[in-house]
């Protein structure tokens, strides 16, 4: 390929190739993995439904905190993206497209992975649950078991890895540029120096992520992944933010926005939702999550020391602590007295598109520009 036609290789382009080859790659599996012995048994055990765990708190647990981590919700991604938007495009049509591709992505991953567990509960005559045990490493057990039966099994291995590496940069994208735009909004000054700034915060992400490709990485990651960013950490995240909007913004004022944009208000569900349904389900969550709490476990064999769960719970407050430390700088540093700063932090700017400064900047890797 001629150097000067990859040098005007539109980013557009390339998102395009990352976000449709792994769904390539999954058909493909997918149909490898439905046509081997013992497949069937494998997908009934992930579609059989076990009506007594719905009373178990844990389950519920998972699945709330679950929705918020697939999703990005709490994190900065889907409000850094949604701000790139044109002011009057179709955010719900949006959301219901995003909301509905996502759980099926995950139900063909699941069907893929059930089906070559179900062979593999074949292979070794046991029950498909006693096979291999749940974590971040079952992909890479399953999977490749399945690429190793398909014809040219050598190439095979090489796009699923490549599959991997394409959801795994998929999956920076976002974050990364809610951390790029958010330190560009603060100090608008740097806006000339936007390439460095995401260069300095790629090369930050990379030192990072070297300790978990240590022999102890696999430990590093499951706490990570048990305190960081899931868990109680995105509830008490999401419970303020829910807060803040609907409580101290208020649902009317958000009605208002969106009829501004869309050209009609939102239903009385929606605004239920904020107020009222959310918040509640975040608290209800969060306190199951802090009375049914646990050690954390890794596959079920090794418990982490009480410095590891130390470490982990260090994690989780350095994002959490950051909401009542601002509370109260922000009482601190207000003139006033303490009456007049409560009510200062509780009041909403009210500010009209027409008063808005559009933003000139753009996404750091232009993936998203038409």
């Amino acid at each position: 390929v001629h150097p000067y036609s990859l040098n005007h290789l539109h980013p557009l382009q390339i998102v395009w190739v990352t976000a449709i080859f792994p769904y390539v790659c999954l058909f493909v599996l997918l149909v490898r993995g439905v046509t081997l012995q013992g497949s069937i048994d494998g997908l009934l055990f992930y579609v059989t439904p076990d009506w007594s765990q719905l009373l178990k708190p844990k389950v519920w647990i998972a699945a709330g905190t679950q929705v918020f981590y697939t999703f990005g919700i709490g994190v900065g991604s889907v409000v850094t993206l949604g701000s790139y938007n044109k002011f009057h495009q179709n955010f719900f049509r949006d959301s219901a497209i995003v909301c509905s591709i996502n759980p099926l992505t995950s139900l063909l991953a699941g069907t893929v992975i059930f089906s070559v567990l179900g062979h593999m509960a074949y292979v070794a005559e046991k029950s498909v649950g006693d096979v291999v045990k749940s974590g971040p490493g079952l992909a890479f057990l399953v999977y490749p078991e399945v690429v190793t039966r398909m014809p040219a099994s050598t190439v095979w291995s090489i796009l699923f890895f490549v599959m991997l590496l394409c959801l795994g940069i998929n999956s920076q994208f976002c974050p990364s540029e809610a951390i790029v735009a958010g330190i560009i909004d603060q100090w608008p000054q740097l806006i000339t120096r936007r390439k460095l700034i995401t260069f300095l915060m790629v090369v930050f992400q990379f030192l990072l992520g070297l300790p978990m490709v240590t022999q102890g990485g696999m430990y590093l990651l499951q706490l990570m992944d048990n305190y960081a960013v899931t868990g109680i950490t995105l509830l008490f995240i999401v419970f303020f933010q829910a807060v803040a909007l609907s409580w101290i913004y208020g649902t009317s004022n958000i009605s208002d926005n969106i009829k501004e944009m869309l050209g009609r208000r939102p239903s009385a569900l929606f605004r239920l939702s904020w107020s009222i349904f959310i918040p509640v389900m975040c608290v209800a969550i969060f306190l199951f999550s802090v009375i049914k709490y646990q050690p954390i476990v890794y596959a079920k064999t090794y418990a982490y020391p009480w410095w590891g769960e130390m470490l982990g719970w260090f994690m989780a407050l350095a994002s959490m602590i950051m909401i009542p430390a601002y509370m109260i700088y922000f009482l601190l540093t207000t003139p006033g007295s303490i009456r007049e700063r409560i009510l200062a932090g509780v009041t909403p700017q009210v500010v009209g598109h027409s008063e808005k400064e559009e933003k000139e900047y753009t996404f750091s890797n232009r993936a998203l520009q038409p």
